[in-house]
């Protein structure tokens, strides 16, 4: 009996030491079916599952939609997100988003150009809300030029705890004026699809069917003050001349408006100048730059050391930026991409300038022809090789930022996320050492030029 006893209080004691697990995984987290979501004019472009391994607590689920007519151009998209914990971690997590997002603060900042004059705004307005079970954040970000232009990109976020083990999201994220459909409006619709599906959950999002249209004349943009308003018009009308100079123009009609498309039926107009008076400005530069070389021959002394400034003040009067970026693209032998960036970040234009009345002072010889070729040949190289690996950092900052948009990360994780990796994968390399001597200003340090590039993506609409 004594034995027996023994053997039930140890029994007892070895279940007591056994971990309790708070609940198992459900057999499959619900989703979105490629119909549902074809009768709201979406499409499904992404879904992958995770976790769920041996000693993990979640087990989550994520897709991606798009209008069914959108734009190649752009990235606008639903995600609805679902991740289910076996423990307490979701409410954890949701009592922090409940903490933490009404902090998020309205902010407006002056930006400026290389000579500190001032060329435009960049600004960030937040809209919190919450309910039973659920938290939503919506972001108007972007930036107003001084000469009208500018963009606004709205992130709308819902996240909502059902049953203590569900937390589940909706982001929608466009560029107003860019939608082919309403995302604004269906993210809580395939939201609450969702949730429909949770066993047991009752919590539901609002749903506003009236969403304002960004481009309507009648409603002015939400988000957007008067003036704003009245620069997106005066930017659709001169898209409109534009179209009329390049061929022509088509407006679709979109329920958020109206958006204007550029067709470029004239291959003889390329922007700024014709194909033809391109190449004549070009080749007629060419022969200004010799002149100047053979005038600078008779000038006084001190006035001929510094002609390559009068070359440079010339360059900067005689061509557009868009021009410029050409006209580097063809001096080095490189794609405008390249072009783009080197005229952005490089500083080797400005040394060169700076050491030219040094230069000049050394008389030119036929024998010493030769040499000052080879050399000035070294430097195109040197030039082009920078040029390229500035497309480089770019094109490997963009496969990173957007694998980590893939992941459902928000902006501000993609830029921390994405300059830490590429820290811990580039530094030390020639190249990145190249680019850190010859940039000028802040970019000769990686980090900035990474900013500059995620901030080119974000312009673009890729992140």
């Amino acid at each position: 009996m004594m034995l027996k006893n023994l053997a039930l209080f140890l029994g007892v004691m070895l279940l007591l030491a056994l971990p309790v697990s708070a609940s198992q995984f459900p057999d499959r987290l619900p989703s979105i079916t490629k119909e549902e979501a074809e009768s709201l004019g979406l499409i499904l472009t992404f879904g992958q599952g995770g976790g769920g391994w041996e000693g993990s607590n979640f087990v989550n689920f994520v897709q991606d939609f798009m209008c069914a007519n959108h734009s190649q151009d752009v990235t606008n998209y639903i995600r609805v997100a679902a991740t289910y914990y076996t423990d307490n971690e979701a409410v954890e997590l949701f009592n922090g988003l409940l903490k933490d997002l009404p902090n998020y603060t309205d902010y407006e900042y002056d930006m400026t150009d290389d000579y500190g004059q001032k060329i435009g705004v960049e600004f960030c307005h937040y809209e919190f809300d919450s309910g039973r079970n659920y938290v939503s954040l919506k972001s108007f970000c972007g930036k107003r030029y001084l000469d009208g232009t500018g963009f606004t990109g709205v992130t709308h976020t819902y996240d909502v705890l059902a049953n203590d083990h569900y937390l589940v999201s909706a982001k929608v994220e466009y560029l107003v004026g860019a939608n082919a459909c309403n995302l604004e409006g269906l993210a809580p619709v395939l939201l609450n699809l969702y949730l429909s599906r949770i066993p047991n959950s009752t919590v539901r999002v609002p749903v506003n069917s009236s969403v304002a249209v960004p481009e309507s004349p009648e409603v002015p943009p939400k988000g957007l003050s008067p003036d704003a308003a009245k620069r997106m018009a005066e930017t659709k009308e001169g898209l409109k001349a534009l179209g009329e100079k390049w061929g022509s123009f088509v407006v679709v009609k979109t329920p958020r408006g109206d958006v204007i498309r550029v067709i470029n039926s004239n291959p003889g107009y390329s922007g700024d100048s014709s194909a033809l008076g391109w190449k004549a400005k070009y080749y007629g530069n060419k022969a200004l730059d010799t002149f100047i070389d053979q005038v600078a021959n008779y000038l006084p002394k001190p006035l001929g050391l510094f002609k390559d400034y009068f070359k440079a003040d010339k360059d900067v009067n005689i061509f557009s930026d868009s021009e410029a970026v050409k006209k580097t693209a063809k001096d080095l032998h490189v794609d405008e991409k390249s072009a783009s960036f080197y005229n952005d970040m490089s500083d080797i234009e400005n040394r060169e300038k700076a050491m030219s009345p040094y230069k000049n002072a050394v008389p030119s010889k036929i024998e010493t022809k030769p040499i000052e070729v080879v050399l000035n040949s070294m430097g195109v190289a040197i030039k082009k090789t920078l040029a390229q690996d500035y497309r480089w950092e770019f094109e490997t900052t963009a496969k990173i930022a957007i694998r980590y948009k893939k992941a459902g990360m928000k902006y501000r994780d993609i830029i921390r996320n994405t300059i830490d990796e590429m820290r811990d994968t580039t530094t030390g390399m020639h190249r990145v050492n190249m680019m850190n001597r010859n940039s000028k200003g802040d970019f000769n340090d990686q980090e900035a030029r990474i900013r500059f590039y995620l901030n080119r993506l974000y312009e673009e609409g890729v992140i």
